[in-house]
């Protein structure tokens, strides 16, 4: 069963809206009282199971359970990487510092081509590899404006995030002709289960990583649900939308909106006013994004022109 593919323009805006909505998680996290990574996460992927159960159910009737088994494997991959990436991103996070953390953030564009090379045989253009290095250069900047304190443990947990993430979009382009939103179905069910576990470990194995049971206050599930139902599944969806017109290696490079707008959802929760290096930073990274969709874009708006030419049609430009 195909899906709509938009214009690759359109594409960018939705996989940028997306990674918008996932900047929202460290502003959210700052705001949580005395929580884990664990339980944030368990909370946060029910309420996602059930948005996504909800929206897909009315949006398919009785048609889902055909779209899931449509998606096959490809979506059971790419929803357990992606929830593998934002696990061991979150739980990367008590272990270095959140620029550390950032910044690994940052290779993901690279492993998504490599990746996207090797599997979907995606050749990469000349303007995406430039924009990110761009990107990394601008990621290298909020790094050194945020610096110091960060765990080598920390670190590698980010970069395997990364790595996951990269798959995540690897496997979105792959299924890109069937309904790929129900990866966030299987995304969920595997943290709820994983976390679930964790959480109903023995006492003593619990006490001695944190842990506190389910319990974590009203205040705190209204956060989660926020997380759930805003941060990741709206995220998701629209990051999917745009996956349908964007190749991987320019996905992941668009998904770097994400560590640009963290630190400003950081700060207006918990004051943490941003060095001046990480708006620096910031705004490589937003230069990179937008040349190489300006350039990506001139270059799909004169090939659509040349092929007009040559059926002998009249080359109108619409956008």
């Amino acid at each position: 069963m195909s899906q709509r593919v938009f214009s690759y323009g359109a594409g960018v805006l939705f996989a940028a809206a997306g990674a918008a909505c996932w900047s929202m998680a460290g502003g959210l996290v700052r705001l949580t009282e005395e929580v884990d990574a664990w339980q944030i996460v368990f909370y946060r992927s029910a309420v996602v199971l059930v948005c996504m159960l909800v929206w897909l159910g009315l949006r398919f009737r009785g048609d889902l359970w055909a779209r899931t088994r449509d998606a096959g494997m490809n979506a059971v991959i790419a929803g357990v990487a992606i929830g593998t990436a934002g696990l061991v991103f979150i739980i990367s996070m008590f272990y270095t510092t959140v620029a550390d953390a950032v910044f690994m953030t940052g290779v993901s564009p690279f492993l998504s081509a490599i990746l996207g090379l090797w599997i979907l045989r995606e050749r990469i253009p000349a303007i995406t590899w430039f924009a990110m290095c761009v990107a990394l250069f601008g990621m290298g900047i909020i790094f050194y404006g945020n610096a110091g304190g960060g765990a080598l443990v920390g670190t590698l947990l980010a970069l395997y995030s990364a790595f996951c993430f990269s798959c995540y979009a690897v496997m979105l382009r792959w299924g890109q002709k069937t309904e790929m939103s129900v990866a966030l179905i299987w995304n969920a069910i595997y943290l709820v289960a994983v976390t679930g576990l964790i959480i109903m470990l023995p006492t003593p194995l619990r006490e001695a990583h944190g842990l506190e049971g389910f319990a974590i206050g009203w205040w705190n599930f209204g956060l989660t649900f926020i997380m759930g139902a805003v941060q990741l599944t709206l995220g998701l969806i629209l990051f999917t939308i745009g996956s349908r017109s964007v190749p991987a290696a320019q996905l992941a490079l668009i998904a770097l909106v994400e560590p640009t707008l963290s630190p400003l959802w950081a700060w207006l929760a918990s004051g943490e006013l941003p060095p001046i290096w990480t708006f620096i930073g910031g705004a490589v990274i937003v230069a990179a994004i937008v040349i190489q969709a300006l350039f990506a874009t001139r270059k799909k708006r004169h090939a659509r022109k040349a092929s007009l030419e040559r059926r002998g049609q009249p080359a109108f430009d619409h956008s």
